[in-house]
């Protein structure tokens, strides 16, 4: 499949109601029963409780019009057996698109850099005598940490696709 492009994006996020399946989706975790997504897109568009005759009304308008747009462009995928739709990997190009990173990219080579550094003096200062052995636990602690700390920043919380939240917000 070619590469989405950003007139793609714009004009299937056009639609409201294809931001809120998106969302959706994503809150479901990846995948739902049609009949659902139709209730939670009601339920948003009518600031509330909703009876079954407006969920199939947009139960229609999901079926016929903007589930078959989402997966015109690869960003669902559609199983007309178990009537689900499925959220594909695609999204991640639409949030490469749109960045709309709400932080700035961490700086994490100044980070390392500074642990080096401080590495390096703790070093020297324990070749002195100055600071028993037993420090570098610390050190190894701290850089222990920050690893982490990236892996989730950088791995983890990548894939949350905080975008899709922004999207349906006023």
């Amino acid at each position: 499949m070619e590469e989405i492009t950003k007139d793609e994006v714009f004009e299937v996020l056009s639609s409201s109601r294809r931001r809120l399946i998106l969302y959706h989706l994503h809150r479901r975790g990846g995948r739902a029963v049609l009949r659902d997504l139709a209730r939670d897109t009601a339920e948003v568009e009518s600031d509330g409780d909703v009876d079954d005759d407006v969920v199939k009304r947009f139960y229609i308008s999901l079926y016929q019009t903007h589930v078959p747009k989402l997966e015109e462009v690869g960003l669902v995928e559609y199983d007309s057996e178990s009537k689900t739709v499925s959220l594909t990997d695609r999204i991640e190009e639409v949030e490469a698109i749109l960045e709309t990173e709400t932080e700035p990219e961490r700086r994490w080579a100044l980070y390392y850099g500074a642990l080096a550094v401080v590495g390096s003096a703790l070093a020297v200062a324990q070749l002195l005598g100055v600071f028993p052995p037993a420090t570098s636990i610390v050190f190894v602690a701290t850089l222990l940490l920050l690893a982490t700390f990236q892996y989730y920043e950088t791995e983890v919380k990548q894939r949350e696709y905080h975008f899709l939240e922004q999207l349906v917000s006023e």
